[in-house]
């Protein structure tokens, strides 16, 4: 009868402690940022947000510029490029905070409290600028990389910026910064396979980048950049390549032959080149922009013909369209808002609290018990380990760096030398 009492305790507490850890698992909402029609002058760049759990859709702000380049969430901040301006909207109000003239802005990347924008034409020099992400005062400009700069990462304590140039370039370089302070370190050569060098995602401890296939081209290449000994390994796919989306483990989605595909990273294989259909590029419509809800497994993906109409549409992993939210004409810049999974930016259990969460470059770890903490693991979704730490006598790391992880989900199990274990689901953006 002891043994049974005890039994069922432990189940009563296992299934309190489930149900306490369960985090609210939901998208909040997805930003939608149209260009408008490039024929006409007056068809200005406008924002929506789409609420996935009421279906509903709300019309929130407009910027005097005719393209989208970008947008970016931060916290509570949605930051925009567009044509030649860099405009912050507050999400709590949609209202507008601030916005500067800026000139070629394409990308985005925020580290710590500096927002890196990088350029592209009608500017010739100083490729990469840096801002206060609060007050978007410019901080520096990074003037040694070579040409037009797009898609940036964090990996460790470097900055990864990937530089195609203009239109004439004939090769794709890397630039590296020091993530401290924004100076420039150097400037790695990819030579002609470089060329069309556009997103940048950690894989297994290298930069891969997707390179873009220039207009005419019927295949499309990944670079494999080994950060540390500086290895370089191109390898060539059958198919035309365009953005690339997420990362979930082995597998790169990206926009392949203009639809969406996957490749596997450990055999450098297609998996599927069709998991959603070109939309009609025989007709000019082709996909505006693709981001990855990695919490519900959903595709969120804008399609154009950039003169008459914009559409959105919600894809499984399956390739099956499951719904559609409204978008304008040239709906070029996605960005997904996951701040309510945990609340007030963290998300607590009896034993461990985290934040912030979602997170980008370090996750802070709170003991809220008495009890010792002897290790602390991460593993993906799929169970597979990716970080690992042993306790020194209880004492164990309160900060851990994010750097080495791409985005996605996570779990985080928390060990405590009595045998309890704590277990979070985190975003690493």
């Amino acid at each position: 009868m002891k043994f049974l009492r005890s039994l069922f305790f432990s189940a009563l507490l296992f299934f309190l402690f489930s149900f306490s850890a369960k985090p609210q698992q939901t998208l909040h909402q997805l930003i939608v940022v149209s260009g408008g029609a490039f024929s006409n002058p007056n068809d200005f760049v406008s924002l929506s947000a789409y609420y996935p759990s009421t279906a509903t859709q709300n019309n929130f702000g407009e910027i005097l510029n005719q393209a989208v380049q970008h947008a970016v969430i931060d916290e509570e901040r949605l930051y925009v490029t567009a044509t030649d301006s860099l405009v912050v909207f507050d999400l709590n109000n949609y209202q507008k905070l601030s916005a500067i003239p800026i000139s070629g802005p394409r990308k985005m990347f925020v580290n710590g409290d500096y927002l890196y924008v990088s350029i592209q034409y009608p500017e010739v020099q100083n490729f990469v600028r840096v801002y206060n992400k609060y007050s978007l005062e410019l901080i520096s400009v990074i003037s040694q990389i070579s040409g037009e700069a797009a898609g940036m990462i964090k990996f460790d304590s470097k900055i990864f910026v990937a530089v195609p140039g203009d239109w004439t370039s004939l090769v794709g370089k890397i630039a590296i910064l020091n993530a401290s302070n924004g100076s420039f370190v150097e400037e790695i050569d990819l030579e002609s396979q470089g060329i069309g060098i556009h997103d940048l995602f950690i894989y297994n401890g290298n930069i891969v980048t997707v390179n873009r296939s220039p207009w005419g081209s019927d295949s499309g290449i990944l670079t494999f950049f080994n950060p540390i000994s500086k290895q370089v390994d191109h390898f060539t796919f059958p198919y035309t390549f365009g953005k690339g989306i997420t990362i979930r483990n082995n597998l790169l989605y990206l926009v392949m032959n203009n639809g969406i595909g996957s490749i596997d990273l450990d055999t450098r294989q297609v998996v599927n080149s069709s998991i959603v259909n070109d939309p009609g590029s025989a007709n000019y419509i082709y996909f505006a922009d693709v981001v990855f809800d990695d919490i519900s497994s959903l595709f969120y993906a804008t399609t154009t013909d950039y003169f008459s109409f914009g559409a959105g549409h919600v894809f499984n992993l399956s390739g099956t369209q499951i719904t559609d939210f409204a978008a304008g004409i040239s709906p070029e810049a996605l960005a997904l808002d996951f701040r309510n999974i945990s609340g007030l930016n963290a998300q607590t259990t009896q034993l461990v609290s985290v934040y912030p969460n979602p997170a980008q470059d370090r996750i802070i770890l709170k003991n809220e018990s008495t009890d010792f903490i002897s290790e602390i693991q991460i593993t993906t979704m799929s169970g597979k380990d990716v970080y690992r730490h042993l306790a020194t006598n209880g004492a164990a790391k309160d900060a851990i760096e994010l750097s080495n992880l791409s985005s996605g989900v996570y779990i985080l199990v928390v060990s405590f030398e009595n045998g309890k274990k704590s277990r979070i689901k985190f975003i690493k953006k």
